[in-house]
């Protein structure tokens, strides 16, 4: 793994750290804490499923090697519900950069849309690296 990646506990993603929740068993008074603290600490994906496997089977307490307050699961549905409701109030833009073709643009060999991996759909034709036309 890269430097400040971390994997989540439920969904086994891997992704830097700031993409995840932080729940910390604090040294040494083992009092289990969100994003405070220095001890061992586990992550988790702020995403209902994940959440509700981890709290079903225990990936939390089993990370961490003690037992989970309920507060701790509490405070987790409310940051997801809090987490949430700030996507949804945002307000969806679509920015076209230059790395991203017209939708009118198609590849000239085999006439379909662009091609994965290449930011130009004409790229893999001038490569002569068009699966389509194969």
């Amino acid at each position: 793994m890269e430097p400040n990646y971390r994997r989540c506990i439920s969904c086994r993603r891997v992704a830097p750290k700031q993409a995840f929740w932080r729940i910390v068993r604090v040294y040494p008074s083992r009092q289990v804490e969100l994003d405070r603290g220095e001890g061992r600490s586990a992550y988790l994906c702020p995403t209902q499923s994940c959440l509700q496997a981890a709290q079903k089977k225990n990936r939390l307490g089993n990370a961490l090697k003690t037992a989970v307050p309920p507060e701790i699961y509490q405070a987790l549905w409310q940051h997801l519900s809090n987490h949430q409701a700030s996507i949804n109030s945002k307000p969806r833009e679509r920015i076209a950069s230059d790395s991203e073709p017209d939708a009118g643009q198609n590849c000239t060999r085999c006439h379909s849309g662009f091609h994965r991996g290449t930011a130009n759909p004409n790229s893999a034709e001038q490569q002569g690296e068009c699966q389509n036309s194969k």
